[in-house]
């Protein structure tokens, strides 16, 4: 019995029920989880326990502090170089001078980017700029909750066999990140799936030609001592899950497919509220393999984020798009909500531990 009886067992009918063993223990209104970086040794000692299927110590709500430093690129905006001739206007033909440092930039069409100069908005040409801008993160404390036991076992034109724990942060990641640089440009414009497609997914999980040694904020996670144990998936990209088709401009899917979901991912918009609400093709497959996480079951208290670790109550991206240039959110109220794929909204940190 662990120090937390009345999450182990329960009675119905004169009948006690060892919830240990299926370790179905929904959210609990009041229950701020027990942290497991005390109540096992090691995060190896937690994946071994995982590994096995003994979630006998691990419950729904239940969390695991990691703390992100270093740099990582937000892909939704630009690195202007030092020296790039800036304009006073998007058709970029009356030069103004030269930037005297590195600068982030923001889209602005298919031939300028945007900047910011003592307040007064410039341009410059995309072809001088480099696609992502460096940011840092510096002790950013990330409380990765057990969402769900099991969820996804045996799901996927791969099968996933081994046991894993939903892990998704408490709160979101600090900076603003937005799904797409401008509401209808993709970054991967060979992807058939808008969450594929997005800035986010490669601010998240940029990888290299030999895996996840690139600019992405999943190179953080791996640093962190959870990190060896995100689950890489049958092609390093993380779990197989079954996708909407909506290729770029599309208002809606037009069918689904089998694809790489990503090493770090973010929930659809069942799987926080157990049913669609703004997706525009409710009933298709992809969306009817997803449950909702257990840990939005029941309670307010996890389906509402904070800006960064104990911040103030902020919105926060889905992975569902509703239209061509809209994705789904929640709200800071909690509400299914959805908006331009170029705000500036949150993300939280979700993978799977195996």
């Amino acid at each position: 019995m662990s120090n937390r009886p009345w999450l182990d067992q329960m009675e119905v009918d004169g009948v006690t029920y060892d919830l240990k063993v299926a370790n179905a223990t929904p959210a609990v209104e009041g229950y701020g989880g027990n942290d497991l970086s005390e109540e096992f040794a090691n995060a190896a000692a937690l994946h071994a326990a995982v590994n096995a299927g003994d979630f006998s110590k691990i419950h729904i709500g239940d969390y695991f502090p990691i703390t992100l430093n270093g740099s990582f690129y937000d892909y939704s905006l630009y690195t202007v170089p030092a020296g790039t001739t800036y304009y006073s206007e998007a058709a970029l033909t009356t030069e103004v001078a030269t930037t005297s440092a590195a600068m982030s930039g923001a889209y602005q069409s298919a031939t300028a980017v945007k900047i910011k100069i003592d307040s007064t908005d410039y341009y410059v040409a995309i072809g001088d700029c480099t696609l992502g801008y460096e940011k840092t993160l510096s002790n950013a404390v990330m409380k990765m909750e057990v969402a769900a036991i099991d969820p996804y076992i045996q799901m996927g034109d791969t099968a996933l066999s081994a046991h894993h724990i939903l892990m998704c942060s408490r709160d979101c990641l600090p900076p603003t990140l937005q799904m797409r640089s401008a509401n209808s440009v993709w970054c991967d414009t060979a992807a058939t799936n808008p969450w594929l497609g997005s800035a986010l997914y490669k601010t998240l999980n940029d990888a290299d030609a030999t895996g996840y040694t690139g600019h992405g904020i999943i190179k953080l996670v791996e640093a962190t001592a959870l990190g060896p144990y995100v689950f890489k998936g049958p092609n390093n990209k993380g779990m197989r899950a079954y996708l909407m088709t909506m290729a770029a401009g599309a208002a809606a899917p037009t069918a689904g497919e089998w694809a790489d979901r990503g090493r770090l991912f973010l929930p659809e918009e069942r799987e926080v509220y157990g049913a669609p609400v703004r997706d525009p093709a409710p009933n298709t497959v992809a969306q009817m393999l997803y449950n909702q996480w257990p840990i939005f079951v029941g309670s307010s208290r996890h389906i509402i984020k904070g800006a960064g670790n104990g911040g103030s109550r902020t919105y926060w991206w889905l992975e569902t798009a509703t239209s061509a240039t809209t994705f789904a959110n929640v709200h800071t109220n909690g509400n299914a909500n959805h908006g331009n794929a170029s705000t500036a909204n949150r993300a939280p940190l979700c993978f799977l531990l195996t």
